[in-house]
């Protein structure tokens, strides 16, 4: 990517919601990415246009979502369309139907962790372990991985520093 093109995408880069995304992922490589809330596909498309791979080969894309059973009034696409949509923009995709406190413990147990991952709404940044989405965080990342999450789906994505979330988390004393 040329160097104009870097500029355009951290600085004028649309919608403006995502330019951390954007950022992160023009600092990449990244090999494997978890997306929670894929919705209509839009920012799927706008990922593949920026993800660089480090190894060279596809990249693994988890992407989890309600789907056509979403209940919620914004655009949503199938599970085949995402899966045709993903397919056609050279990802290895697994997609899982479901929302996201249903779908994280089955990427948490079936994938492991991300590299980078990218939340929807359902985390509130200012204290990301809680809830049923981020109890189920350190389990999806590691203290590398690059994580980007909105308290409401839409809203603008906030990066999170998950090595100070890991220490924070192995100094509470564990439960009885």
């Amino acid at each position: 990517m040329s160097w104009l093109q870097k500029i355009y995408w951290n600085h004028f880069g649309k919608p403006v919601s995502e330019r951390a995304l954007f950022a992160a992922l023009l600092a990449g490589p990244f090999d494997s990415v978890l997306e929670v809330g894929v919705g209509n596909g839009d920012r799927l498309r706008r990922i593949a246009k920026l993800l660089q791979s480090s190894s060279g080969d596809s990249v693994r894309y988890i992407g989890t979502d309600p789907f056509e059973s979403s209940s919620d009034d914004r655009p949503h696409l199938t599970l085949k369309a995402a899966h045709r949509l993903a397919s056609q923009l050279g990802l290895r995709a697994s997609l899982l139907p479901g929302d996201a406190p249903g779908a994280l413990p089955r990427v948490a147990h079936k994938f492991g962790p991300s590299e980078l991952v990218i939340i929807d709404g359902g985390i509130d940044p200012a204290d990301p372990l809680s809830g049923p989405v981020g109890s189920w965080l350190l389990r999806v990342t590691d203290e590398t991985s690059v994580v980007l999450v909105c308290q409401e789906a839409g809203e603008t994505l906030v990066p999170l520093d998950m090595a100070a979330l890991s220490s924070e988390q192995q100094s509470l004393p564990a439960a009885a």
